[in-house]
């Protein structure tokens, strides 16, 4: 086998073995199941595609839950404008349910986090995995990674305060 069949043959088995992780981590920043699919699947061709960037110190799985969720926010806010564009003109309903508005609020005031605290969020707070594991995925220490998350809620509180 060739070095380049055998880095081939270990990112298939990478995503087949954390395929449905990937998905999750997209589903949680967006909220139709197609923009899900397109999401991770740009992701994934954009870490075949950089494959040669990857340092070997990383962990592979880690890198590419980094691309998809910076591929699932890029579509986000693609998608976004596109629907700012559909409704320039047309009035905004007069009430909205409190709860739906506070979630909209907190969920654009993520979106709004530096990189870093953002896939924070996702990934060590919204993505419901265990304290190594999450800390692995985001390469760095349990103790770095509680750091990250006191400082990622102090920035969304002191955001949220102004709303």
């Amino acid at each position: 086998m060739t070095p380049s069949e055998n880095h081939e043959a270990q990112f298939t088995a990478m995503i087949r073995e954390h395929l449905s992780m990937f998905r999750g981590l997209a589903r949680r920043i967006l909220d139709e199941p197609a923009d899900v699919d397109d999401a991770v699947q740009s992701a994934l061709l954009k870490a075949w595609q950089r494959r040669q960037t990857f340092r070997e110190e990383a962990k592979l799985t880690s890198w590419v839950a980094r691309i998809v969720i910076n591929e699932s926010y890029n579509l986000r806010r693609r998608s976004q404008q596109e629907t700012q564009i559909h409704l320039d003109g047309i009035a905004a309903p007069a009430s909205e349910p409190d709860q739906e508005h506070a979630l909209r609020l907190l969920d654009q005031a993520i979106s709004q986090l530096p990189e870093l605290y953002r896939q924070t969020v996702h990934i060590a707070i919204l993505g419901g995995f265990d304290t190594q594991t999450a800390a692995a995925m985001l390469d760095c220490s349990p103790n770095t990674l509680y750091q990250r998350i006191h400082k990622a809620k102090e920035l969304l509180r002191e955001a949220l305060k102004n709303e």
